[in-house]
């Protein structure tokens, strides 16, 4: 696993705390089914391109296609070495990340691979992710309690069966830490994103933020709910709340403070970036 003095902790833009000598990266837009449903997401397809919300996305990429882009971005961009894929459907239940990612390997020897998933299905992919090189992966975890879960997420596709409620929560929150603990054992790097979501998951930071520093998580980024899909009624966090969070997170596992909350279809630096 990485120290704080190498990469990702350095030059990876959503990883280093300091915002000095960052590499560009691309988030490719292959990956556009999900397991699991969130109420915040509605994988949106064909949205404005002035949108800038995760899982958000243009138009969805085959292989080829985002194989050829990103080696046309690498010609203009120097910069540019490392190669993203965050949706905007779960990258880890669409064979074309795993195709995109083996192209672009077979095409480019030094560029560093970064993934974002919810982590259902991370356990059983970690291996192959790390025969790819994959250095760095992002779990989106943003409850620790079954009972939280059954609010975050309103359904998911777990070994076959279609789950809600607390029984889905608790299978999601076991999946999720069983798949942070094989990555990390493997030598991949672990930041944790979590949704604050005020009056649904604030109780549960404390006891998230200890459960995955336990399980080999190395930085956990607490980012504002953006009200959409299926949570357009709920309120964002107030910069107190998520301060508050922070503070209390931060206790127990370092904290990323710069996200951008990008979108799945950018290249660039996050805060400079540009959609694809």
């Amino acid at each position: 696993m990485a120290t704080p003095a190498q990469y990702p902790f350095v030059r990876h833009p959503c990883y280093s705390e300091t915002r000095d000598n960052l590499w560009a990266r691309i988030h490719l837009p292959v990956a556009s089914n999900c397991n699991v449903k969130c109420i915040f997401c509605d994988h949106s397809i064909g949205s404005s391109c002035h949108t800038s919300k995760p899982g958000y996305s243009t138009s969805i990429m085959n292989p080829k296609e985002a194989i050829a882009r990103t080696l046309s971005e690498i010609e203009k961009n120097p910069l540019l070495k490392i190669v993203a894929i965050s949706g905007p459907g779960e990258p880890l239940a669409n064979k074309q990340t795993f195709t995109t990612l083996e192209g672009i390997r077979n095409q480019n020897k030094e560029l560093d691979f970064c993934l974002s998933t919810n982590g259902v299905l991370l356990e059983g992919a970690a291996t192959q992710l790390k025969k790819l090189g994959v250095r760095s992966v992002s779990v989106s975890m943003s409850a620790i309690f079954p009972e939280t879960a059954a609010q975050v997420y309103e359904w998911a596709r777990i070994d076959g069966e279609i789950l809600q409620g607390q029984k889905m929560g608790e299978a999601i929150i076991l999946k999720q830490l069983a798949g942070i603990e094989r990555t990390v054992a493997l030598g991949i790097t672990v930041k944790v994103n979590t949704i604050l979501m005020p009056n649904i998951n604030t109780e549960d930071i404390q006891y998230l933020s200890k459960q995955i520093v336990d399980s080999g998580a190395s930085l956990q980024n607490i980012v504002p709910l953006i009200p959409c899909g299926n949570a357009q009624q709920l309120r964002p966090p107030t910069k107190e709340e998520l301060y508050m969070a922070r503070q209390i997170a931060s206790e127990n596992i370092a904290q990323f403070t710069h996200c951008k909350q990008c979108r799945s279809d950018v290249v660039g630096i996050p805060g400079f970036d540009r959609i694809l």
